[in-house]
C-alpha cells in the first residue's frame, strides 16, 4: 500500500471517529480537528506527490542528454497546513556545469526558503488587520515568529500607485480631502503619516452614507510634497475630463503640506474642515457658545472686521495665561478666512477626513501602544490604503525581486526543458496515475456499496466527476 492510499484512509478513519464517536458536543469544535486531520493528510500526500512529479522529470530524455544527476537531498518548508518534508534530484547542466533542483524551478519554490510563499502571503495579509504576533499565529499550525512577519512587510517595495481604472469620467465636481497620523517609531520620535483620497460626492446606502468612487493615496515621510500633489493632479487629469470639471473641492485642517495642494489643483476651492474650524472657535471662545455663534455669523456675512473685532475684545477679557494659547487660534481662524467662507459654497461638503485616517491608519498604526521602524510603519500604511482600495494584496508582487542579478542563473536553461509540453505531460500523467492508483485501493470503491463518498472518489479515480 503507498504512502497516498494509506493517508487517505487514515483520514477517513480519522474522519468518521470525529462525526460519530467524538467527545466534543460542539459541531465547531468536530470541524477544527477535522481541519487539523486533513492538514496532516495534505503533508503526507503532498510529499508523495512532488517526489512522482521529479521522478517524471528524471525520466525524461532530454533532461538525460542536458543535465546529469548529482544527488537527492530532502527539502522541509513550512506551509499554511503543516510541514512538508520531501526529497527532490540534484542536477548539473553538462555544458555549463550550472546546478539546479528542476523540481523547485518547476513548482516555483524559492531557493533556500525555509517558510513558502502561501504563508507570507497569509501573515502579510493577516498583519493588515492583527498584529504580528497574532498574524504568525494564524498563517500556519506551525511556530512562526512574530520577527518573521515583521520580515515579511518589511520585504515589500513594489507598491501601486493611484491607477486609473476604466474610461474619463464625467463630473462637474471633484473632493479632495488629506490629513494625517500621528505615529510613534522605535526611536521615541513621532511622525506625520499623511493620507490624501479623491471622490466624486456622497451618496446614500440606507442609513448610511458613503463615499462615491474614492481612491486613497499615503506617502513616505521623506518624500516631497509638490511630488504628492503632483501625483494627485496628474491622476484626476487622468481619469476625469477637464473640459467638464467646475471645482475642486480641497478640504482639510490646512496645514502647510495640505495648502501646497491649492498651487497644483485646477480649479482649486480651498476648505477648511467644519472640525477644525470648530475646534480653534471653542479654544479662542474658551467654549462659550454667544461668541461662537457671533463668529459664525461673521463668517456667512463675510464680516472680516467684525470677526477680528470680536477676536480682539476675546483676547482683552482673557487670563494671562491663556493670551499666547488664543493668539495662536485668532491667527489661524482669521488667517484661513476664505477657506472657512468656502464652507458656505453650494457645491461644497463636509470633510471626513478625521474619520478616515481613523478607519484606514490609526486602527492599526497608532490605536494601540507600540513603536514602528520607518519602513514598516511606511509599508503598512501603504497595505491599509490597497486594502480601502479594494486593490488585492499579492506578497510575491510587492516583494518583487529588485535587482536581475538575484535570478538564479540556472533558471535560464531549465527553461526548454521545464517549458517543454512533453515534460508537462509526463508530470501530469505522473500524479494522474498516482491519485488514481490511491483511489482505486481505496477499500469503499473496492467494497460494492455506492455512496456519495463512492460516487465523488469513484469520480476522481476517472478523471471526472461522477454523475
Amino acid at each position: 500500500m503507498d504512502i497516498i492510499t494509506q493517508s487517505v484512509q487514515v483520514f477517513l478513519g480519522s474522519l468518521k471517529d470525529i462525526l460519530v464517536n467524538g467527545d466534543s458536543s460542539s459541531f465547531a469544535q468536530r470541524m477544527e480537528q477535522v481541519v487539523s486531520v486533513s492538514h496532516s493528510m495534505l503533508c503526507e500526500i503532498v510529499p508523495a506527490m512532488l517526489e512522482h512529479m521529479d521522478e517524471a522529470i528524471a525520466t525524461q530524455p532530454k533532461r538525460k542528454a542536458d543535465w546529469s544527476i548529482i544527488r537527492k537531498d530532502s527539502r522541509e518548508l513550512t506551509t499554511t497546513f503543516g510541514s512538508l518534508r520531501f526529497t527532490r534530484r540534484y542536477y548539473q547542466h553538462k555544458q555549463t556545469g550550472q546546478t539546479a533542483y528542476l523540481l523547485d524551478q518547476y513548482l516555483g519554490i524559492t531557493p533556500h526558503a525555509k517558510v513558502n510563499g502561501d504563508v507570507r502571503q497569509k501573515a502579510v495579509v493577516q498583519a493588515v488587520q492583527n498584529s504580528y504576533r497574532t498574524s504568525a499565529e494564524n498563517a500556519s499550525p506551525l511556530s512562526l515568529s512574530k520577527m518573521s512577519v515583521c520580515n515579511y512587510v518589511k520585504d515589500l517595495h513594489a507598491f501601486p500607485g493611484l491607477v486609473t481604472t476604466g474610461s474619463k469620467r464625467v463630473v462637474e465636481n471633484l473632493y479632495v480631502e488629506a490629513d494625517e497620523d500621528h505615529v510613534a517609531l522605535q526611536n521615541g520620535k513621532n511622525v506625520q503619516v499623511k493620507l490624501v483620497y479623491i471622490h466624486e460626492g456622497i451618496q446614500e446606502q440606507g442609513s448610511r452614507r458613503e463615499l462615491v468612487n474614492p481612491r486613497y493615496l499615503t506617502w513616505p515621510l521623506a518624500a516631497d510634497n509638490d511630488l504628492l500633489w503632483e501625483t494627485v493632479s496628474s491622476y484626476i487629469e487622468e481619469q476625469y475630463d477637464s473640459e467638464y470639471l467646475k471645482h475642486v473641492f480641497l478640504s482639510g485642517d490646512c496645514a502647510p503640506w495640505i495648502r501646497k495642494g491649492e498651487e497644483w489643483l485646477y480649479p482649486c476651492v480651498p476648505v477648511l474642515d467644519g472640525y477644525h474650524t470648530m475646534k480653534a472657535l471653542r479654544s479662542l471662545c474658551g467654549g462659550r457658545g454667544r461668541e461662537i455663534a457671533a463668529f459664525l455669523q461673521h463668517v456667512k456675512e463675510d464680516a472680516y472686521d467684525k470677526a477680528e473685532a470680536l477676536c480682539e475684545d476675546i483676547l482683552e477679557d482673557s487670563p494671562d495665561e491663556l493670551v499666547k494659547r488664543r493668539q495662536v487660534m485668532e491667527r489661524y481662524l482669521l488667517g484661513n478666512w476664505p477657506r472657512i467662507r468656502n464652507q458656505y459654497h453650494p457645491d461644497a461638503l463636509g470633510c471626513s477626513a478625521e474619520g478616515h485616517v481613523s478607519h484606514i491608519l490609526s486602527e492599526r498604526l497608532s490605536s494601540r501602544p507600540c513603536g514602528w521602524s520607518v519602513q514598516n510603519m511606511q509599508n503598512m500604511a501603504q497595505l491599509r490604503v490597497m486594502r480601502a482600495n479594494g486593490q488585492l494584496i499579492q506578497y510575491e508582487d510587492l516583494a518583487k525581486q529588485r535587482d536581475a542579478h538575484e535570478k538564479q542563473p540556472a533558471s535560464q536553461l531549465a527553461k526548454p526543458l521545464l517549458g517543454s509540453m512533453t515534460v508537462k505531460k509526463a508530470i501530469r500523467k505522473s500524479v494522474h496515475s498516482a491519485s488514481k492508483q490511491a483511489c482505486n485501493t481505496l477499500p469503499i470503491l473496492t467494497s460494492g456499496q455506492t455512496t456519495q463518498l463512492y460516487k465523488a472518489l469513484h469520480g476522481l479515480s476517472l478523471g471526472s466527476r461522477a454523475c
